[in-house]
This record gives structure tokens, sequence and C-alpha cells, in this order.
């Protein structure tokens, strides 16, 4: 044990390992994700009601989602989706929870709106071609080393018609520079969120500031088996991000305030970038 808490804090290389699969694909994990997805009062897995009918309004009234075809990327249980289509999109979600996915597809039965959910990991699969529109929400490209957001970035162009848009939210810097390092400690970590059984977790979080990127790393010891989780975080500045698409085949339109759709404040938190193929 010694020995794994000595690694626990050892710096690694940015990006050198990558966990995030576990979040969506473990029974026990996705499963406490999808009940954090479907609180309305909380942003720990998708952001609170209110703000996702801000985000949905301001993008109707800037694109007009009526008859659009709409590619909603890590779709999780399909409440963007849902209100996209409800305002008339054509909207297939994608994503590679199964947890997520079956909940999503039961829903768009129920509901007979015009909704696809593929299971499909956007880094790997095809994505639907000759979409309007191809969005990404709550921060999933922050999640992504350079090498994975090229390859989104291809894979986004493909799928959108020509003058097609790429629409995704971002972490800020200022919001880098809220966080700080340190280490936690706790049987049953998190409430009991990263297994049904009794475990100790420990976490560490290291910062690397000169790339604006953040690691908060666990280590889960359960009593047959012991795991290592990496969640990275990429933070942005207007300057890297739209310099990062330009050099991937997109033009950013502008940058908004991801909940209201209006100038963003110089202070404030995520932000969303509006790109055309």
């Amino acid at each position: 044990m010694f020995n794994d808490l000595v690694g626990l804090n050892k710096r690694p290389d940015p990006f050198s390992v990558y966990t995030v699969d576990v979040l969506w694909t473990d029974p026990h994990i996705s499963a406490r994700m999808l009940d954090f997805h479907l609180d309305a009062g909380s942003n720990r897995a998708s952001r609170r009601a209110a703000s996702i009918e801000g985000t949905i309004g301001w993008m109707d009234r800037r694109f007009s989602f009526k008859d659009k075809s709409v590619c909603d990327l890590g779709c999780g249980p399909g409440l963007y989706s849902a209100q996209m289509a409800q305002r008339g999109a054509r909207v297939t979600g994608v994503d590679f929870s199964p947890c997520s996915i079956d909940y999503a597809r039961k829903t768009a039965r129920e509901t007979g709106l015009p909704l696809t959910f593929n299971k499909s990991d956007y880094l790997k699969d095809d994505l639907p071609a000759e979409q309007d529109i191809v969005c990404l929400i709550f921060c999933d490209l922050c999640t992504l080393s350079p090498t994975q957001r090229k390859v989104l970035y291809n894979k986004v162009h493909k799928s959108l018609k020509p003058g097609g848009h790429f629409v995704f939210d971002v972490y800020s810097v200022a919001q880098f520079h809220q966080r700080q390092e340190g280490a936690s400690y706790g049987r049953r970590l998190m409430d009991g969120f990263w297994a049904e059984g009794d475990y100790f977790g420990f976490m560490t979080t290291f910062l690397y500031g000169d790339q604006k990127l953040a690691l908060d790393r666990y280590l889960i010891v359960e009593p047959a088996r012991r795991r290592e989780i990496f969640n990275w975080l990429q933070y942005f500045d207007a300057d890297t991000i739209t310099r990062e698409l330009n050099d991937n085949g997109f033009c950013v339109e502008q940058i908004v305030d991801v909940f209201s759709g209006e100038q963003p404040q110089t202070s404030a938190g995520e932000y969303a970038i509006i790109a055309r193929r």
C-alpha cells in the first residue's frame, strides 16, 4: 500500500494515462452518473434543467432547429437532444455509455420525437453525414488530449455539411486559476460513487500551470481489486481554442456565454464556441 500511495502522489506526464471510459461503462459508476444526469437540480453530470433550457433556447434563436439535422455528441440520456427535437430538429445522439443510451432510447420511444441514439465512441466510430449542426455540450472537449481533439475535429468536419456549424463549450482559464492542488482520502469516498461495496478512496489533484491543465487522480481500493482513475481537464482561452480550430478547418464565428448566447464576461466560467466548417 505504501508504494501505491507513493505512485498516487507522482505527477504523471500530461494525458499519459486515459481512463475516462470507466465513468461511462462501469455498471455501478455509469448508473450513478445517470442518476446525476437526471437530477434536474444538479450540475454533477448534466447542467441544471434551467441551464439546459437556456442553452437550447439561444441555439434555436441563432440557428432555428426546425428541419435541421443535428448530431449531439456525448449525448448521455438525451436531455439536450430531446429539447432540440421538440424544436423540430432531426437529432442523432452519440454516446458510449450503455446505461445512458438505453435510457435515451426508452424516452425517445415514449415521446415519439425524431430521435436516434447510437451507442458508439465518437473518437473511433463514424459520425452521421450531412449534418447542419454538430454539438458537444458540457465541456466534453476538455477531457481530451491534443491528439484526441485533432481526431475529433476531423470527424466533425467530415460529418458537417459545407457551412455547417460545430457548437461546443469549454472551461475557461479563469476557472483553472480557481483550482488548487491537494489530496483527500475517505472510506467510500464521494458517498459510494466508485463501487457498490466497501472501499477506500484516495484522490490527488495536480495542476500543470503552463498548459492550463488539471488532473484528479484517484486510487480506489476494494477488498478484491484496486483501480486508478485519471480525470484530465484542459482549460482554454479564446486565442488558444480559436487557433486550434483554424488549424483543423474551422472558422470561429463567435464565442458566447454558454447559458445565454451573449457576450461572455471576462471572469466568467465556461463559454461556448460557434465554429463554421
